[in-house]
């Protein structure tokens, strides 16, 4: 057995009130920050202040860059680098969603690397023509986590959309692990039930796709499998009751046993199928879109794939409460096909692609973008689909 795995780069918090702690430790990491967050939901329930404040109490200069929008844009990015750069800035603070940290992400590469003329981040993606290389001149960063989520907060990817073309890319570097990450379950509890679902399925579709995954091995699988039973057993307590505490701590760790376990074992199809359905209907979060694709990739994969990947959908039905038998059979392996369409309806995301405002004449360019501009996590997958495949896996989805 041969493969590779690389340690975790990040210094973690987690648990009540450590937004309180973060002060001194980002002072050690810079003098003046650019704190990155979302449009109105951190300032709204106080903990934008209150970062700002924690900042400001152990000697920091603040900056604030907020109203970043979900799905975050390449224009988003650009103006924020150059927020930074004005005010000097020699840390990215990112506060907030997925969208909010991975904005931060990636202001933070093209900050370090504008004195090398490079002026948008979009020169940093694989479809750039320049495809410029993050190095170690990326700014430091540091990741608070609003959702349990996105992984965002201990992973080194951050992913955003061409505001032009609409192509929806990532980035990843090893110098984009957040230097500190943050998880205060104060934070994470005002998630609105929407968010908790929508997020939580972002978590099982983490921690199933890096199983399924080409590149998994065995740590990352340990993590998987421990987020994929923490999501299953308390997904559902946390959307209809929000301030169950033990609900909202055991999904905060879920999400971050999945980051760690795509940190090393990248997602693959429905990842690559969701990110363009994002990219053209901003509207439809990320974690909808996997809600509606993932069942169909699933059983592409039981149909075609080989008597490992039959183990490994076992295992994950195993770990969301089905009775699977020792044989591993495509029957027991269709049983995660089940269990995921069981918990996608507890938590009211059984819907589809047209009910969210899909147009059927999108279904193809879609399909396109899979194997073209998402080809990274497509090339992940196991099962080599086409792009007739892919686009009757999505009218599957209409």
């Amino acid at each position: 057995m041969n493969f590779e795995y690389l340690l975790a780069r990040t210094e973690l918090l987690f648990g009540e009130g450590v937004l309180e702690n973060i002060g001194d430790k980002v002072s050690k990491i810079g003098s003046k920050s650019l704190l990155v967050t979302g449009k109105t939901s951190m300032s709204r329930l106080g903990f934008l202040d209150k970062t700002e404040g924690v900042l400001k109490k152990a000697g920091m200069e603040v900056v604030r860059y907020g109203g970043v929008e979900p799905n975050p844009t390449v224009g988003t990015v650009n103006r924020g680098a150059k927020l930074a750069l004005e005010h000097n800035c020699d840390v990215v603070v990112g506060l907030g969603g997925g969208s909010a940290m991975d904005t931060a992400k990636a202001i933070a590469v093209l900050t370090g690397h504008w004195k090398d003329g490079v002026t948008s981040i979009w020169s940093f993606s694989s479809l750039s023509e320049e495809k410029k290389v993050v190095t170690s001149r990326t700014l430091p960063i540091v990741a608070i986590t609003s959702t349990s989520g996105t992984g965002s907060h201990v992973t080194k990817y951050a992913v955003f959309t061409n505001d032009k073309t609409l192509a929806k890319p990532g980035i990843g570097s090893e110098f984009m692990y957040p230097r500190l990450s943050v998880v205060d379950l104060d934070i994470v509890s005002t998630m609105p039930p929407v968010v908790t679902a929508t997020t939580g399925f972002d978590v099982l579709a983490h921690a199933m796709e890096s199983i399924i995954s080409t590149a998994c091995n065995p740590i990352s699988q340990l993590y998987a499998l421990e987020a994929i039973r923490m999501v299953y057993k308390y997904l559902g307590r946390a959307y209809t009751k929000g301030d169950d505490r033990e609900a909202r701590e055991k999904m905060a760790l879920a999400d971050t046993y999945a980051g760690w376990a795509i940190a090393v074992s990248p997602p693959e199809l429905p990842h690559a199928m969701s990110h363009p359905i994002s990219g053209y209907y901003p509207d439809i979060s990320h974690g909808m879109a996997l809600a509606i694709v993932t069942p169909g990739v699933i059983c592409l994969n039981i149909e075609k794939g080989h008597a490992d990947i039959l183990k490994k959908y076992s295992l994950i039905a195993q770990n969301m409460g089905k009775s699977v038998s020792a044989s591993h059979t495509k029957e027991d392996a269709l049983q995660a096909v089940r269990a995921v369409k069981e918990l996608r309806k507890r938590v009211d995301l059984d819907t589809t692609l047209s009910k969210l405002g899909v147009t059927e004449d999108k279904i193809q360019d879609i399909a396109g973008d899979v194997l073209t501009r998402n080809r990274g996590a497509w090339k992940n997958n196991p099962v080599r689909a086409d792009r007739k495949e892919i686009g009757e896996l999505l009218r599957q989805c209409y």
